[in-house]
């Protein structure tokens, strides 16, 4: 059955259509009038729907409420320092794939200066969200991560919380070592991911100093997006739902 995200704060029995919702439904999707559709709202809710036409517009009629997704163990958050290109899209979304909560943006030093202007950081911001809920709607999630504002590096210490975790090709402290000391689930596992060419000397010690665990993935260098997905899923299989 087609699935389709619609925001929390517009559920209602009659969802009227957006031209782009439109565009996907009846002509990508090739849906006609009576097909049925899941909805769902982003925070866990899911419904069942029929696709029906009325005076020249298209709507979505609610018909019965699903039971909720059940909530995930802990929480996942994910900084992710500002990648070139498409990178940071890839990460956004393999991460909600990977079952990530929330992704925060990070400046830190040697990030690429890509949100310079407010203008640009909106769209950016908006077009990550838009990717993070289509990746929701592919890979069978009824939650979907919040792409917050891009934080400097000093703001994304200062406010992270639960099990903090951060990786430095330095570093020689394994993560398996670290896992292997938490015997119990976190409510809330924050990872911090650097950009290509690492954090600095500085920057590393600045994060050791905000409570972070200052981990290695192994031997080998990772590119910063490697580092990003491999990260998520040792979490998520020692802690949560993969495995």
């Amino acid at each position: 059955m087609p699935r389709f995200y619609v925001p929390q704060e517009e559920i209602k029995d009659i969802i009227p259509l957006k031209t782009r919702d439109l565009r996907y439904l009846v002509r990508v999707l090739r849906l006609e009038e009576g097909d049925e559709v899941e909805i769902f709202d982003g925070y866990g809710g899911r419904y069942l729907s029929r696709l029906f036409q009325e005076e020249g517009r298209w709507y979505l009629k609610i018909y019965e409420k699903l039971e909720q997704d059940s909530p995930p163990s802990f929480k996942l958050i994910l900084g992710q320092s500002l990648l070139k290109g498409d990178k940071m899209s890839f990460v956004i979304q393999k991460a909600t794939e990977l079952g990530v909560w929330d992704i925060i943006p990070i400046l830190s030093l040697r990030s690429v200066p890509i949100l310079e202007e407010e203008e640009s950081i909106l769209l950016k911001q908006k077009r990550w969200q838009r990717i993070a809920e289509e990746a929701s709607r592919q890979s069978n999630r009824a939650t979907v991560p919040s792409i917050r504002e891009p934080l400097r590096l000093e703001e994304f210490l200062s406010q992270s919380k639960g099990l903090k975790i951060a990786f430095w090709e330095k570093s020689r402290l394994p993560l398996r070592r670290v896992l292997d000391k938490i015997k119990t689930t976190p409510e809330e596992v924050t990872l911090l991911i650097g950009p290509e060419g690492g954090f600095s000397e500085r920057e590393a010690v600045k994060i050791e100093e905000n409570g972070f665990y200052l981990c290695s993935l192994g031997q080998r260098i990772l590119r910063a997006e490697t580092a990003s997905l491999s990260a998520i899923t040792l979490i998520q299989y020692h802690f949560g739902d993969i495995g």
